[in-house]
């Protein structure tokens, strides 16, 4: 890869409003605009000769899972601007959000909600399918996810078997 591309993880509280309006516009243009989602925390953002081409989200929150609750490192909105896609950049950006979970916020598991033909692009990263089902609160009243949830552990855990409940909004 070109020693060009750049990525930085910055808090979200720090990005600027012209910034953040880019990022919301970008997330919206991959995903819509008629669900709500969590806020991150941190995004994570790579440029590539100097233009921003990849994003996502990260989350320092707690699902419940069963009657057990973990802290996780949640991903949410992975983009790479189409131009730039077939290029390893969102395994870059994986694998840079996994060292970050890891080491700042020190997190046993990452956890991501996905499609199930983007599936083969996380497992790739190390990440695994877990069975749900997953629940989360969507206009107010409880909704189950109908795709994939994953999780990448991050420390020498097992992940608890049942329901995942994200105890408020996906991301």
């Amino acid at each position: 890869m070109s020693t060009e591309a750049t990525i930085s993880i910055v808090p979200a509280r720090e990005i600027d409003s012209t910034l953040a309006m880019e990022l919301r516009e970008w997330f919206e243009a991959e995903f819509g605009s008629a669900d709500r989602w969590a806020a991150p925390h941190y995004y994570l953002m790579l440029d590539l000769h100097r233009m921003p081409a990849g994003r996502l989200g990260i989350l320092d929150t707690r699902v419940r899972v069963e009657n057990e609750i973990v802290r996780v490192g949640g991903i949410g909105g992975v983009a790479t601007r189409r131009d730039f896609r077939h290029r390893g950049l969102a395994s870059r950006m994986l694998s840079r959000a996994a060292g970050f979970m890891r080491d700042e916020l020190q997190v046993d598991f990452g956890l991501l909600l996905c499609r199930h033909e983007v599936s083969p692009v996380y497992a790739k990263a190390g990440w695994s399918i877990v069975p749900g089902p997953t629940t989360f609160i969507r206009s107010g009243v409880s909704a189950t996810y109908p795709n994939d949830t994953m999780i990448l552990p991050l420390a020498n855990k097992t992940w608890p078997p049942g329901l995942i409940d994200m105890m408020g909004l996906p991301w």
